[in-house]
């Protein structure tokens, strides 16, 4: 009973809120239009910078920490795209659905799931390894990610070009300069940041929920089964087996179990719709992965945290 009232304790304090979020959100999208695209855009090019730029330039995580936190993410991930490309072999899936569940496997919700998950959680400090996390799980995601979906018809220069337009490894590294180097940012550019950075966390929730109503479950179960066991069973066994590897501790191992344990992100039905998988199923895989992530992302956060 004790284990119950904790568990129903964590999915209150920190899975409740972000799906009232995304319930308020769906509620009001009936009937008033909403442009996804365009709060997306400035989710990615405008509120992701900033926020990455106020977090990193005064983090208290050390320049190693950082280093072992961005290394085990891109390991990570790489063993993850092998490892969901195989049993897609395995259970001889079409190549279509074979691109959307490798994509499922290893491409997690990090960003926009992940960042509100983490914050209610850990509080802001969270959001420091988040967010290193993120910025190497989104170079993996564009460049493994658009060949994994594209099986290879997009080329190699398709998948650099769009890794090079994401603007938040530009930021984090102008932020790890100022951070370095132990000089201040200059208060109108930092003070600019911090609101911007501040409205990261309700819009991604608002960009999630909209794309989330778009969703339709239709047909392919078995396959929307096994990629939502390995994205959960896959994420937190990797997750464990690469921090302990990178020798991670404390905060940084909780976030980067739990931010490998998220649900399939949406940057997977956007690759397979952009470069040749099945969107349908990735939309489906997507749907299912955040609605049953409440009691499994508690439970591992009691795990985590016990």
């Amino acid at each position: 009973m004790i284990a119950f009232n904790e568990l129903l304790q964590v999915i209150l304090n920190t899975i409740v809120p972000i799906f009232l979020i995304i319930g308020i959100t769906m509620l009001v999208s009936r009937s008033k239009q909403m442009d996804v695209g365009t709060l997306s855009r400035i989710s990615i090019y405008i509120f992701s910078p900033a926020l990455v730029l106020t977090s990193i330039s005064q983090t208290q995580l050390d320049t190693a920490e950082l280093g072992s936190l961005m290394a085990a993410t891109l390991v990570a991930c790489l063993v993850l795209v092998v490892l969901g490309t195989l049993a897609a072999r395995g259970l001889r899936f079409n190549r279509e659905i074979a691109s959307s569940f490798a994509l499922a496997v290893f491409v997690m919700n990090s960003v926009n799931f992940g960042f509100p998950f983490i914050e209610f959680a850990f509080g802001p400090q969270g959001l420091e390894p988040a967010i290193a996390f993120s910025v190497g799980q989104g170079l993996m995601a564009y460049l493994l990610g658009t060949y994994v979906a594209s099986r290879g018809r997009a080329g190699f220069k398709t998948a650099v070009r769009n890794a090079l337009t994401i603007p938040m490894p530009y930021a984090f590294i102008v932020a790890m300069a100022f951070n370095l180097t132990d000089t201040p940012i200059p208060p109108a550019i930092m003070q600019a940041a911090d609101v911007l950075g501040k409205g990261i966390i309700p819009v991604m929730l608002v960009v999630l929920s909209l794309q989330l109503r778009g969703a339709r479950l239709r047909g392919q179960w078995q396959a929307i089964a096994w990629a939502t066991l390995m994205r959960y069973g896959l994420g937190v066994l990797v997750g464990i087996a690469i921090a302990a590897l990178f020798g991670l501790q404390g905060l940084s191992r909780q976030v980067f179990i739990l931010e490998m344990s998220m649900p399939a992100g949406v940057l997977s039905g956007v690759l397979s719709t952009e470069f040749g998988g099945d969107p349908e199923f990735a939309a489906s895989v997507i749907l299912v992965t955040t609605l049953t992530s409440a009691v499994f992302l508690s439970a591992l956060l009691m795990w985590l945290n016990g």
